[in-house]
């Protein structure tokens, strides 16, 4: 079997067991074993993307508060958590979904392997994967140090979704 890397983004309760940020947020996942990805109905403002979402930098600006850190938007007990996780990489689907209209999977996840997908638009380039195993949790200085070495700068990536957070609460205190 061959295996690919990328880190995920978890909220973390006070146990610490790990459950997903959004789709199928309710079930744990398990550390250090293979875990299948779903076909899960959810809410219709996340787009249909079966698989594990995943990325090449355990970074995701447009997910962060205002104040530049992942908060956990269940309760003070909770916290988000970047994990390092392996996934199976013997097929790549890239070139597959690439001649879809969707750009992606709608209707099953990528069996035994995953694809890169670009958010339309935008700067993102998510892995989606059908199996994953979370192979440990990053702390913030473990997670400070990768994106050293990758030379990302994560406040500059940042920016202009802080200034678009600022903008939405200056225009809600207006009204």
């Amino acid at each position: 079997m061959k295996i690919g890397h990328g880190y995920k983004l978890f909220e973390m309760n006070s146990k610490g067991k790990i459950f997903p940020l959004f789709i199928g947020k309710t079930k744990e996942t398990p550390m250090q074993e293979w875990v299948p990805a779903e076909i899960i109905d959810h809410h219709p403002s996340f787009s249909h993307r079966p698989g594990w979402h995943l990325g090449e930098i355990p970074a995701a600006p447009w997910l962060m508060s205002v104040d530049g850190t992942y908060k956990s938007q269940r309760s003070k007990k909770w916290k988000r958590v970047w994990a390092e996780v392996e996934y199976v990489a013997d097929c790549d689907y890239t070139d597959f979904v690439a001649q879809t209209k969707e750009k992606c999977m709608k209707y099953t996840t990528p069996t035994n392997g995953y694809y890169f997908f670009k958010e339309a638009g935008l700067n993102r380039i998510w892995i989606i994967a059908g199996q994953i195993k979370v192979v440990r949790i990053l702390s913030e200085n473990e997670r400070q140090e990768i994106l050293k070495d990758m030379k990302y700068n994560e406040e500059e990536m940042f920016a202009p979704y802080k200034a678009s957070i600022e903008k939405r609460m200056r225009n809600r205190k207006g009204k």
